[in-house]
């Protein structure tokens, strides 16, 4: 279904080593993978999301933020999550990852944490 597809623009940050991946339409089941693998090519210091045109997340949306995560903390990197709906953010709450990540209202809110 078109609805039901994912796309990413990988952008420079303003700071040396960060990239900006804008995300629009749903991160689930059939578009994770698609996220993950962009991910995992991705080898800057700092990665920003931006998910605000992101209308929903399943599990196995979570499975790969969580797993992208954990693989950026891993290597000394950070990964960013910005401007993620109040909807999304209740999924994090009730699965019980709100403190795993930080929600950021804007990119430019993020990219205020990242060293110069």
């Amino acid at each position: 279904m078109a609805d039901d597809k994912l796309k990413m623009l990988l952008l420079d940050g303003p700071r040396p080593g960060e990239k900006v991946m804008v995300l629009q339409g749903v991160l689930n089941a059939d578009t994770a993978f698609q996220f993950r693998d962009s991910v995992r090519q991705n080898e800057s210091a700092t990665l920003v999301v931006d998910m605000s045109q992101v209308r929903s997340v399943d599990s196995s949306g979570l499975g790969v933020l969580i797993g992208a995560y954990v693989s950026f903390e891993r290597n000394c990197r950070r990964l960013l999550l910005a401007g993620l709906n109040d909807r999304i953010w209740e999924l994090f709450r009730t699965c019980k990852i709100e403190d795993v990540f930080t929600r950021y209202r804007t990119v430019a809110d993020a990219e205020e944490t990242v060293p110069i």
